[in-house]
């Protein structure tokens, strides 16, 4: 379904009642899309967390410490002669 601003801050509990129920509502601003209202996924989660339960990341619950061995870039010594050059 599809409203306008003004439409759904005047009547946004009936909008609100209809999300609630399943329906996505897309807000307009003379007639283009800005915003996308959707219900709640009971189980929802972020994508990291899947990652994790995949066993494709791991985590133990403080903050990244980086990679064990850094990225290598063809065709450069390192990130930081990386860095330099695309400052130049």
């Amino acid at each position: 379904m599809e409203a306008g601003i003004r439409e759904v801050k005047n009547h946004f509990s009936k909008y609100l009642r209809r999300v609630k129920q399943g329906e996505i509502l897309v807000i307009t601003e003379r007639n283009v899309p800005v915003a996308r209202l959707v219900p709640v996924q009971e189980k929802e989660q972020l994508p990291v967390l899947t990652l994790v339960e995949e066993g494709v990341a791991s985590w133990q619950g403080g903050k990244p410490r980086g990679a064990a061995t850094p990225p290598t870039i063809p065709g450069t010594s390192s990130i930081a002669a990386l860095v330099v050059e695309d400052r130049r």
